[in-house]
């Protein structure tokens, strides 16, 4: 009998372990960790999800992966804020530009929170749609910097979508 009350015991106990006295959850010592986004993660929805509809002149489906308060921080730009200031930008691209190369390899990620940051660097050429000349003054090779911000449904969109050219000098 002690025998099958330690058991009893021990089987309660092993229940208190995840519910507190009024039966809600609690947080266990023991349970698995949340795995946060990883930079592989981020990389693939920038490839999917910004450089593919962005060279295709896909601007609704481009504008998809931003949060709706995106600040947009791009070559001698004044700051784009919010969707509508993107999407200005976006259709003057596809109305004046071919993009005719743009890939972006991302080096580094942190996560504080719903809030993650990646950056790396970026190569894109850009052509005049009217004469298929380069774009003046665009140096192809800079340094991107984004701030991912965790949505209630739990995906990550943009919040701060950030580029800048680098030197030439700096590319050798």
């Amino acid at each position: 009998m002690k025998h099958m009350t330690t058991i009893a015991c021990a089987v309660f106990l092993a229940g208190c372990s995840q519910h507190g006295w009024d039966g809600r959850q609690v947080a266990s010592a023991q349970a698995a960790p949340v795995a946060g986004p990883t930079l592989e993660m981020f990389q693939s929805r920038i490839d999917s999800d910004y450089i593919v509809p962005f060279m295709a002149g896909e601007v609704d489906r481009w504008l998809d992966l931003f949060d709706d308060d995106v600040v947009g921080l791009h070559n001698r730009l004044p700051a784009m804020e919010g969707k509508p200031a993107l999407r200005s930008f976006a259709d003057f691209v596809s109305a004046n530009l071919v993009v005719a190369e743009m890939s972006v390899t991302l080096t580094g990620l942190r996560q504080e929170g719903d809030l993650a940051y990646t950056w790396g660097t970026y190569r894109s050429r850009l052509l005049m749609r009217e004469t298929g000349e380069p774009m003046p003054g665009h140096n192809e090779n800079g340094k991107v910097f984004f701030v991912w911000k965790k949505q209630s449904d739990g995906s990550w969109k943009l919040a701060v979508d950030m580029g800048n050219e680098l030197p030439a000098s700096s590319m050798q």
